[in-house]
This record gives structure tokens, C-alpha cells and sequence, in this order.
């Protein structure tokens, strides 16, 4: 019972690890998309999942282009 007590502690830390890297490549950055009553915003990004405005060619945040 201990040794996979020890295992799910290794595999968890693992997986931490990995997901820091991850943001590290990504910029480190986590982009929370805010709508309000008065913004003219269309679906997020799907990369960033910022908000974007429907005339964007390019994400604002991220700069990946559109369509």
C-alpha cells in the first residue's frame, strides 16, 4: 500500500512539472477573457482563449492570425 501511496506522489509531481513547462513555452502568461454589457466582443481565441472583437484579422493577445 505505501509503494503506490509513493508511485501516485511521483506521477503527481510529474504531472506538475510537465504543466509548468508548459506554461513556461506558452510565456508564462494565463489570459482570462472579461465581457462586459458594453464590449462588442465575438468568441475567444481559440488558442489563448482571449476575447476578440469580430473585425480582428489576428488574435490581440497572442497574435495568431484568423481564419
Amino acid at each position: 500500500m505505501l509503494e503506490i501511496t509513493i508511485a501516485a506522489a511521483f506521477v503527481g509531481v510529474a504531472i506538475f512539472m510537465i504543466s509548468g513547462r508548459q506554461m513556461q513555452a506558452a510565456g508564462g502568461q494565463v489570459h482570462v477573457p472579461i465581457a462586459t454589457s458594453e464590449d462588442a466582443s465575438d468568441l475567444p481565441c481559440p488558442w489563448c482563449r482571449s476575447q476578440t472583437h469580430e473585425g480582428d484579422n489576428h488574435c490581440p493577445s497572442c497574435g495568431h492570425r484568423f481564419g
